[in-house]
């Protein structure tokens, strides 16, 4: 489905921009110095060959990059990821101030939405979770939602594998290593047809993250060189806690972040110069009272959208973002406060890829009621930016001068035509008191656990062709096998 018409964010004339351009180049100037000055430890010794031979200085694992070759990788990074869904249609167009909601994935627990108690992943809820997505209009992209324990070793392709069986949306996938992801990127093809066919009309994105402060591991540039090579988009995402594993203030932890995105996007465009890769990262302030990553508090949100202006506005590269989410440990009004709070802001802000709707408990808890509301607040919030439309119709004088002094606009054609314009809810009440309490008196929090549970319970999802899901099989087979030998 193409989700074009879900970005009239592109209306919203006055986008929100925490940092003007001099503070934008500060960052840059401050990371570029970072990464001349402290450099970066690089795992993977045949990224530090790469590096060495154009002009980098390597001390053992440490890494110092020249401020010419970072803004070089920077102008080879393209401005638009096209993004198809698992028919091959057009889903995503990742760039400029497109805007678009995700879940998150690997949550060791869940929220159960029949008895309210956190329990362990797993792999039903893995299902669930990815039909709830398909489900869900709002919703443009699906992650796993939660950790499988099921298959220790093969976990990342047994989870790809329930989403791409439940869910014709495009995904976001994680990976333990480059075998993981050239497993997945197996199970894509089975999809594709050819591994060409997949690099020009890419199902998933990869996500991957260095480890703050500056450590980028093994693994980590393993799967970004693979994906550089295969022509596979991913991103290079730090989740630093400020005070903890970054500066605790806000120009501080968007130095340091800017500093660990731009060294993976080197390495990146090194391996293949023009491979698509999205920009960004989180930057959530410890509180020091409880030790806690804050994940929603004021400061998390103005960070990762600015790091996002700057991938945007300074880099001209498609950004990442984080939304939908929340510290709270039960579905509740702090849960959805802080929840509406990040859908607004980076819908404001114009982040392309916003994932983690339905994360609780920072990120340790996924909740399918928070998933089902949020879809409820991204609908408004896309309604919002609609904003005015200024032509003869809307503007209405004709009907003002029908109605005249004193009276009504009910019977009118033109309020029958342009109601199909104003907004309409799915779970949220507008009834009056009467009306609510023969229904049933129900409140917001119990009209969104019985649409979770009724997804749950009867949406059936686009299944693969048997062909697809034989091939999937095998891939699961052979990758198992391989992991038993080890």
């Amino acid at each position: 489905m193409d989700r074009s018409d879900f970005n009239n964010v592109q209306k919203c004339g006055s986008p929100l921009l925490f940092l003007t351009r001099e503070e934008m180049e500060l960052v840059h100037s401050g990371a570029l110095q970072v990464l001349r000055e402290v450099g970066s430890d690089i795992q993977h010794e045949g990224a530090r060959e790469m590096l060495r031979k154009v002009g980098c200085g390597v001390k053992g694992k440490r890494v110092f990059m020249p401020e010419g070759l970072v803004e070089w990788a920077a102008r080879q990074a393209p401005s638009h990821i096209h993004v198809y869904d698992r028919d091959g249609n057009i889903a995503m167009d990742l760039g400029g101030r497109n805007v678009y909601y995700g879940t998150g994935s690997d949550c060791p627990t869940i929220l159960d939405v029949y008895t309210g108690e956190h329990r362990p992943f797993t792999y039903k809820d893995m299902e669930d979770g990815a039909k709830i997505t398909d489900a869900l209009p709002q919703l443009d992209f699906l992650m796993c939602c939660g950790l499988m324990y099921d298959y220790p070793v093969t976990s990342y392709e047994h989870q790809y594998a329930v989403m791409l069986r439940n869910s014709t949306k495009p995904q976001v996938v994680t990976a333990a290593n480059r075998e993981s992801i050239s497993n997945i990127t197996k199970m894509a093809i089975a999809v594709r047809g050819s591994l060409e066919e997949l690099s020009k009309r890419p199902l998933f994105i990869m996500y991957n993250e260095p480890t703050s402060p500056l450590n980028h591991t093994f693994d980590a540039v393993d799967k970004l060189i693979y994906c550089a090579e295969n022509q596979l988009p991913t991103n290079y995402s730090p989740c630093m806690m400020t005070g903890a594993t970054g500066p605790i203030t806000n120009a501080g932890g968007l130095i340091q972040a800017d500093a660990e995105c731009l060294a993976g996007l080197v390495i990146h465009q090194l391996a293949r110069p023009g491979a698509p890769i999205v920009f960004g990262g989180a930057m959530y302030n410890m509180d020091l009272k409880c030790m806690q990553p804050t994940y929603c508090s004021p400061e998390s949100i103005v960070n990762n959208i600015a790091l996002a202006q700057i991938g945007r506005d300074l880099y001209h590269v498609p950004t990442w973002g984080f939304t939908g989410c929340s510290g709270g440990k039960v579905f509740d009004a702090q849960a959805m406060n802080e929840s509406a709070q990040y859908v607004f802001a980076v819908g404001f802000g114009g982040v392309n890829l916003n994932h983690d709707v339905g994360f609780m408990n920072y990120g340790l808890t996924f909740s399918y009621e928070m998933l089902v509301a949020a879809n409820e607040t991204i609908s408004q919030m896309r309604r919002v930016f609609d904003g005015v439309v200024f032509d003869r119709s809307h503007m209405a004088i004709d009907i003002i001068k029908k109605v005249g002094p004193k009276g009504h606009y009910l019977s009118e054609e033109h309020t029958l035509e342009y109601n199909a314009e104003m907004w309409l809810p799915d779970l949220t009440d507008r009834a009056d008191l009467e009306k609510w309490e023969r229904d049933g008196r129900t409140t917001f929090e119990q009209r969104v656990k019985a649409r979770a549970i009724d997804i749950i319970e009867n949406y059936k999802p686009k299944p693969l062709t048997p062909e697809q899901d034989a091939a999937v099989d095998e891939i699961l087979r052979l990758a198992d096998a391989a992991a038993e030998k080890k």
